[in-house]
């Protein structure tokens, strides 16, 4: 039995406020779906985070739904569970997953089925205030407890496991009891190689797309996890996806100047798919953002990307006499909202918050969704 892992699609986001960029995160989940009815596989596994937001627009419903039938066609059925970003309101409303249940997809938000002697199980995101009630461990306990009794069970998280989240206090070894065979997590960004735990595979299949700048995510594809299994026999193969480039590049005081033009003449001579994102990191003490944006504008470097983001920091000097002139990074807001908000938990619902204020197109669906939040 053949089976296809993705996770953190994330669709409906317009990154950087951009419509290309919402386009590719569906171009990634084709792809993904691509992948799957290729393969022939017998079911798609999905760990969360399917929507950007608990509240997707209608076109993004629209594009999902058109994407979700073609799997539907081919009998393929897709198991998800809510991520953090698309569980919903717990009272006031329901993860819009379950409006995509009539289409094959079946929302496993604290649930298990039997699919073709296998079981499936799968749990929401839960919030690290609510763990201090509820243990993870013992929610899995009383899963394993009422869930079909087959040879192979699966496990569908979206959670913060240390290290990958150093603040988290969860860890793969001790929070998860024995009784599961392949344990997929979502969640984190970066796709990991299988870890093996006795006879237990534990995957982190990582996103689709690039959803904010991550150092760590630089040297990584995106990605999904074709998995076969015979008996409790389980091979594994990552599949690489095509995405919109992201190109790296660090510039220094001293070189920045002639780093920028070596980088015009990459751009221009090397043929993209789609035009690359460009993200520019920095530690500066000698110049200003100011001084770099107008050697980009000599350049014409926009010409030739699609967006670029910039990852700087600078001289106190300069920071604070152009202090309104730069362009705050996502990076400075964190840590001041960190310095506002001692609660650790309130400071991630806050940082989520915001991740989905900016997939709004206009103020009044903004002042809906905050009335309604």
């Amino acid at each position: 039995m053949k089976f296809l892992h993705i996770s953190d699609t994330h669709l409906g986001y317009n990154q950087y406020g951009l419509l290309e960029r919402g386009k590719d995160f569906f171009d990634a989940f084709k792809q993904a779906i691509d992948i799957a009815i290729e393969n022939n596989v017998d079911f798609v596994l999905h760990t969360g985070d399917f929507f950007h937001t608990s509240r997707p627009s209608n076109n993004t419903f629209l594009e999902a739904i058109n994407l979700v039938n073609r799997l539907k066609d081919r009998n393929i059925p897709i198991f998800v569970i809510s991520g953090n970003h698309d569980r919903g309101n717990q009272i006031r409303d329901i993860s819009p997953l379950k409006i995509l249940e009539n289409l094959g997809l079946t929302v496993l938000d604290g649930k298990s089925v039997e699919f073709n002697g296998i079981t499936i199980s799968g749990v929401k995101y839960i919030s690290k205030l609510a763990l201090r009630s509820y243990p993870l461990k013992e929610i899995l306990e009383k899963l394993l407890e009422k869930a079909p009794k087959t040879d192979f069970h699966i496990l569908m998280l979206h959670q913060e496991f240390n290290p990958y989240f150093p603040d988290s206090n969860l860890y793969i070894h001790s929070d998860i009891p024995e009784g599961f065979n392949y344990i997929g997590i979502g969640h984190y960004h970066i796709p990991q190689e299988p870890i093996s735990i006795n006879d237990t595979k534990v995957v982190f299949a990582g996103s689709t797309e690039f959803t904010s700048y991550n150092k760590n995510e630089e040297n990584y594809p995106k990605g999904v996890h074709l998995i076969d299994i015979s008996g409790k026999q389980i091979d594994y193969k990552f599949i690489p996806l095509q995405t919109r480039p992201f190109i790296y590049k660090t510039l220094t005081d001293e070189t920045f100047e002639e780093e920028l033009k070596n980088l015009k003449i990459e751009l221009e001579d090397k043929e993209f798919h789609k035009k690359p994102v460009l993200v520019l990191k920095g530690d500066f003490k000698e110049i200003s953002q100011r001084d770099i944006k107008e050697i980009i504008n000599e350049l014409n470097l926009e010409d030739d990307t699609l967006h670029i983001r910039y990852n700087f920091s600078f001289d106190s000097s300069f920071v604070s006499s152009e202090f309104e002139k730069i362009e705050l990074k996502d990076e400075f807001i964190n840590s001041k909202l960190k310095e506002l908000i001692d609660d650790n938990e309130m400071y991630e619902e806050v940082i989520s918050l915001i991740s989905q204020l900016k997939t709004f197109e206009n103020i009044d669906e903004m002042k809906k969704f905050l009335q309604e939040f």
